[in-house]
């Protein structure tokens, strides 16, 4: 399957395309392979079977079953679970974020999404569309998944997500792609039968932060060596942050850009710039009540280290950035990560993240990847055994998650 991508790597020190910016075959994976650890909702089993009843339509938020949901007036969040900061866009709803999308269950055979879609607007780091996959009826893994180009005309497409037995059914698409590497917003949604109320949506909730790392930037360029510079390379599913968050049944929104700073070293785009708007290419406001995360993964500075932004910078930053988390986010974890391409920002990290604990917030935690790769972004195994390793660390750190 192919999938999303990042910013090339620069020898000698990897710059992560546009400095570390942020799928083709798959790499064969170890026994237990990437794309295995489940998506954003826990497993369900394949057609769960609900009670008959004597007459009419089964049950939903209404008594008479619609066949179609339109956009136009609302997220229609009575039949839709949407996942990642997803945003009313007149007609529609914008969806661009990496690992945004949205989920419905429907009774009949066959299920269509009518979306507007545009091609990257960086085609110098990646060149091509959109993408995403649909998961079908409980399934979690990606690899088995259907995984969706969306075309780049600009003009509402319909595509068919679902042909199916008849019976009930849950689609889930979730965008693998960040923003600047295609947008998307759905238009519509048809079935030929009727839309039931969705299933519930997980209780535990993660926000993943970052750069081309943390946006699966390459690592599905079906190999180890050189960046692809392909939009179908990259995959948000396949990052460690995702990886990690799935495996502990969380749902997950994901701001992430390749080639962001900390820092804003040189004018260089940074996280903290972004972190208050809907997406890094849409300066509209986030309400942040639309979403508390329990825990926030975080993965910075590598981009600063690139280009050699002074550590007084960095730390200055970063720190600010953790508080203004902390202002934003009053209850959650928050975890920085580093090690993911290079070895030389472990002592700042710790650093900072022991500042802030020494300020008195003593929810915020560092870990360092104990997987690193060398010759350009991580690939989709390095993720996968990240993910796995920062999966334990949260359930044995965070008493919650015991």
């Amino acid at each position: 399957m192919i999938i999303g991508k990042i910013l090339a790597c620069m020898l000698p020190i990897p710059l992560c395309f546009a400095i570390c910016s942020g799928c083709g075959s798959a790499p064969e994976g170890p026994a237990e392979r990437p794309g295995d650890h489940g998506a954003e909702t826990p497993e369900t089993p394949e057609t769960p079977e609900t009670p008959e009843t004597p007459e009419g339509p089964a049950e939903g938020p209404s008594e008479e079953l619609l066949s179609e949901l339109v956009f136009s007036e609302s997220l229609r969040e009575e039949y839709v679970n949407w996942y990642g900061r997803v945003r009313p866009d007149g007609e529609k709803t914008d969806f661009s974020n990496s690992a945004s999308g949205f989920e419905v269950s429907f009774t009949g055979t066959r299920l269509t999404a009518t979306v507007v879609s545009a091609e990257s607007a960086a085609p110098n780091e990646a060149a091509g569309n959109a993408y995403a996959y649909v998961f079908l009826d409980g399934q979690t893994n990606y690899r088995r998944a259907e995984k969706i180009e969306f075309n780049n005309t600009g003009k509402p497409t319909e595509y068919v997500l679902a042909d199916l037995p008849d019976g009930e059914h849950t689609v889930r698409l979730i965008k693998c792609t960040e923003p600047k590497y295609g947008t998307a917003a759905l238009v519509s949604l048809r079935t030929d039968g009727g839309f039931l109320t969705p299933p519930p949506k997980p209780a535990l909730k993660f926000e993943l932060l970052g750069d081309s790392i943390m946006s699966g930037s390459e690592c599905m360029r079906g190999g180890s060596g050189a960046d692809s510079m392909l939009t179908e390379s990259e995959n948000s599913l396949a990052s460690y942050g995702y990886v990690a968050a799935s495996r502990l049944k969380g749902q997950i929104h994901a701001i992430t850009r390749s080639g962001a700073l900390v820092s804003g070293y040189k004018g260089f785009p940074d996280i903290p710039r972004y972190y208050d708007n809907y997406s890094q290419i849409d300066d509209t406001p986030w309400d942040f009540s639309r979403y508390q995360p329990d825990v926030i993964i975080l993965d910075l500075g590598t981009n600063d280290r690139n280009i050699s932004a002074p550590d007084s910078l960095i730390r200055e930053t970063y720190l600010a950035f953790l508080r203004h988390l902390r202002e934003k986010n009053p209850s959650a974890a928050i975890v920085c990560c580093e090690g993911a391409i290079l070895d030389n920002l472990s002592e700042l990290t710790r650093e900072i993240v022991g500042t802030v604990r020494a300020e008195g917030d003593e929810s915020v935690f560092y870990f360092h990847l104990p997987v690193r790769h060398t010759t350009g972004h991580p690939t989709e195994n390095d993720h996968y055994e990240n993910g796995l390793a920062l999966a334990v660390f949260l359930k044995e750190t965070l008493d919650f998650l015991a």
